[in-house]
């Protein structure tokens, strides 16, 4: 039932991440994997009853690292692809 819970998360954890790359705002990512990283770590002290610097509870947190910044690279990317459109539109003189 929990993982009904955690997939769309996670989902919506890594397109906040990726906006914020699209926009290159990198404040915001770092204030948005601080907000990931503790309700990671609620989760799993509460949901799962694990220490926090257990060795499982350590490597769930550096996944969440790398997912936030395959988020932010892509949305990067993105952003730098689409820039890079909108400035290459022909105009046509008539």
């Amino acid at each position: 039932m929990m993982l009904y819970v955690l997939v769309p998360g996670l989902a919506i954890w890594m397109l906040f991440c990726a906006y914020a790359g699209y926009q290159r705002r990198f404040g915001l990512v770092l204030i948005v994997v601080a907000i990931g990283m503790v309700l990671n770590t609620f989760w799993m002290v509460f949901g799962l009853d694990a220490k926090p610097l257990s060795r499982p509870a350590l490597m769930a947190h550096a996944a969440a690292v790398f997912y936030a910044i395959s988020a932010v690279g892509t949305g990067f990317l993105i952003g730098r692809l689409v820039q890079a459109f909108r400035e290459s539109k022909v105009n046509t003189h008539d």
